[in-house]
Parts: structure tokens; sequence; C-alpha cells
């Protein structure tokens, strides 16, 4: 970087070090020896395998987990590797990280409707936050030069806010691997489908996407063919398999008895919790209803992005009951292993940990902003996985019903051999396989050019 473009100048660097000329010129030229060489010009030991994630996190915590888990396995499959999860998620990364994975906190958004999004905290306005958002993602993948990028659910981002930065990574002449990751079930397909036409999604995957990782399986709900992919981009489609938690998690009797519980036990997980509260307030009152005499204990696990008040409420009505309410869990698998019955949402990844443990389940599944929850619960109740009760049906008498219900019922879950939960893996197995040939074609690269020539990223 010549002197004319470094960013403090001298009246900022005299602020810092004090009003003395010679030291202020002093410190100017150990501003420009020190950083001027290291934001245009990045030398690589050779080694360095580099992956960006990027998530909108717009409602709840299902793109952070995916992306997360495959992060994790990935940074353990490929020892020299580095991930770096661009992330939109208001409370952080929630999700413990292993060394070799790190993120970049976006000003966070809110979904209000398909399509529809608002900023969350920042009092800025919505420009602002946009193009607060589209700068930070496009400085990140400049300095960072990832030979990968994993994109999920959003192909172009919220607002389009990826555009730049994917022409900017197809401009490059060591261009990378770009993958788009998405879910089972988006939405309603006809509402995707125009969304995508509108937003010109289709032609940004044509254009910009090497391939596609569908987080399912194909026996099970035909993902491409739903939203439009399965025609000229049916080469780039590749069903991993469904993306679960892959972390150990204890034994039901294990569990029970680190939790000191004794009776039938309940947990009511609602994933991120953003929305959680209705489905919680119903449980607590037909636990209220129900009575101590029942025998029923309860661990509600609220998920952190429930409201503070909402959370202190759930408390309130939980005094005299044995039920313990609890923000988040490191070991979440543990928690719904050691129940008799789990009752959640019917959010991707509450669900398929669900089916890893071969839990049995309430699903109450999300009434809006998209279909995706009311899908996916009414294909697995079809399929003998779950019990549902739809949001309309809620009171605490019948939701009192149901509890004692499910928990005497023996015919399901019925056992469904389709289910694969190693998505995960086998996704982090796929990016490892990019980075190699990248690193192929990038040591090729090198000895045209000459052992002794240092490697320079623009």
């Amino acid at each position: 970087m010549p002197p004319s473009e470094v960013s403090l100048s001298k009246k900022k660097v005299s602020v810092l070090f004090g009003a003395n000329t010679e030291r202020e010129s002093t410190s100017l030229a150990f501003v420009q020896s020190r950083w001027g060489k290291r934001m245009n010009h990045f030398e690589t030991d050779g080694n360095s395998s580099c992956v960006m994630t990027y998530s909108h996190d717009g409602f709840g915590l299902g793109h952070l987990r995916r992306n997360t888990t495959i992060a994790s396995v990935l940074a353990r499959q490929v020892p020299d590797s580095s991930v770096l999860m661009m992330i939109g998620c208001p409370s952080g990364a929630v999700f413990k990280l292993p060394t070799g994975v790190d993120f970049i906190k976006l000003p966070s958004v809110i979904k209000r409707n398909t399509g529809v999004w608002l900023p969350l905290r920042l009092r800025i306005g919505l420009e602002k936050t946009k193009a607060l958002r589209v700068a930070t993602i496009q400085e990140a993948v400049r300095v960072f030069h990832p030979q990968v990028l994993l994109v999920d659910h959003v192909p172009v981002g919220i607002w389009g806010e990826l555009f730049p930065s994917l022409q900017m990574l197809k401009r490059r002449s060591d261009a990378p691997t770009i993958v788009l990751g998405l879910r089972d079930i988006l939405d309603a397909p006809e509402v995707t489908r125009a969304l995508w036409e509108r937003e010109g999604t289709y032609e940004a995957i044509r254009r910009y996407y090497d391939e596609i990782f569908i987080y399912g399986r194909k026996e099970l709900f035909d993902t491409g063919a739903h939203y439009g992919l399965d025609g000229e981009f049916a080469p780039k489609l590749r069903y991993v398999g469904y993306v679960c938690e892959q972390e150990p998690y204890k034994s039901q009797s294990e569990m029970r008895n680190e939790l000191q519980v004794e009776g039938k036990l309940l947990v009511v997980t609602g994933g991120g919790g953003a929305d959680a509260l209705p489905m919680m307030l119903e449980c607590m009152k037909a636990l209220k209803l129900l009575g101590t005499n029942s025998g029923l204990e309860a661990i509600f696990i609220t998920g952190p992005l429930m409201e503070g008040g909402e959370r202190e409420h759930l408390r309130e009505l939980a005094k005299g009951l044995k039920v313990r309410v609890l923000t988040h869990v490191d070991n979440h698998l543990s928690y719904m292993n050691a129940a008799d019955l789990v009752v959640t949402m019917a959010g991707y990844n509450s669900l398929y940990q669900l089916f890893r443990l071969r839990k049995k389940g309430l699903v109450i599944p999300r009434s809006g902003p998209s279909a995706e929850q009311q899908t996916r619960a009414r294909l697995f109740a079809q399929r003998g996985l779950v019990d549902v009760m739809h949001p309309r049906e809620l009171s605490p008498k019948r939701m009192a019903d149901k509890l004692m219900d499910d928990l005497e019922r023996t015919d399901y879950p019925l056992y469904e051999p389709t289910i694969d939960t190693n998505g995960g893996r086998k996704a982090a197995d796929r990016l490892a396989e990019h980075l190699a040939a990248s690193r192929i074609s990038s040591t090729a690269c090198s000895s045209g050019r000459g052992q002794s020539e240092p490697r320079l990223y623009r």
C-alpha cells in the first residue's frame, strides 16, 4: 500500500502518540511499514486452507447450527484449516467452536415475512444496515481470501448482499469453490420459486455456484424437484443427509442420575427460543393443571433468543412445580436423551436431533411466516415418526391430555432407515476434497512461477 493510501492520517497519529513532530513522523512511518504491507499483500506459508461460511440468521439458530457443525468437523479433519464464519445471530456464535474456527458478527436482522428483513437492534435505518453488512462481508472475503465459500440457505444473501462478494471471488485468478447449502424444506415450493425468480437467484446459482448441498434425503423430500433445481442444476446437486450435532451424549440413565430425576421427565425445547413462548406457556399451564400428583418432572430449555422477561415469566409460573427453566445447555442431546417425552417445535435441528436419539416427540410447528415447519411436521407425522399438535389446537386441557397420552404410547417413533444424520460429516468430507483440489491447483501454479517467488493475494 503506498503512503498516500494509509488510512491513518498524520492528524490521527498525533492524537494517538502526542503532538511531537519527530514522533509523529516516526509513528506514521511505523504504521506504513507495519500495516501498509499487510492490508493488500498476504504471504502464505503454502499450507493454509481457508474456508468461509455465511449464514444470515434472521430467525432462529438453524442456519448457524448447520454451519457450525460442518465447520467443526472440517476443522478437526483438516488440521491446518481455518474456517471463518460470517453470522448474524444476535447472541453471537452460541455453540462451542473448536480451534481453527472463528466468526465475524454482522449487524442482526429479523425476518418479518417472505423476503422481508428489518434491522433487529441498531437504530440506523434499513439502508445503513444493508451497507454495513455488505461492506463487512466484502472486506472479510477480500482479506481472508477463502479457497472455499459455503453459503447457507440464501444464495444471494438477504437484500442481495452477497452479489458484490460473489462477483469479486469469481474474478480471482484462483477463484474458490462456492457451495450453496440448503435445508430439506425451505418454504411452500411456489413461494420459494417466485421469490427466487424475483431476486435473480436462479441466475446467481447458474453463474456463481459450483455445487449445491441438500441437507436431507431425496427419498423423504425431493428438494431439487420442489424448488426448481432438478433440471439444468441437477449435476450440481448433492444430497448429503441431515446435518445433526455429532457430539457424544450421555445415556438416559446416566443423565437422569446427574439431573436427579425420579419420575417421568418432559424436556420442552424451543430451538433458539425467539418465538417459543406460546408453546411453552401452554405446556406450563398444562403441568399446573395436572398438578404435582401426576408424578411429572419437566425441564424447559428456552433458548438464548427468548427475551429475558418472557423467561422470567415462565419461571414464575413454574413455582410449586417440579420444573426447571434453563436458558441454554451445551450438552443438549444429553438432556433430550434423558426425557421420556420431548416437546418441541418443528425446526430442522430440533427434529433431526430427536430422530438421531430415536426419542418420542410431541411437535408443535410454527404457524409462519414460512410453511417450512408445518410441512416438515406433516411429512414426519405421516411416517409415524412424531406426534403433532397444531398451534390452533393449543389449550392447557388439550395439552395436558396430549402429554399424558404420548407418555403412555408405544406405537411411535417408527424406524425410518432413510434418515441419515451424518450430513455434517459428509458435507465436511466434500469441502475437504475441494480444499485438496485447490491446494493441488495452487501448487501447480506456484511451480509454474518458480519456487522462490512469493505468492501474493490482492
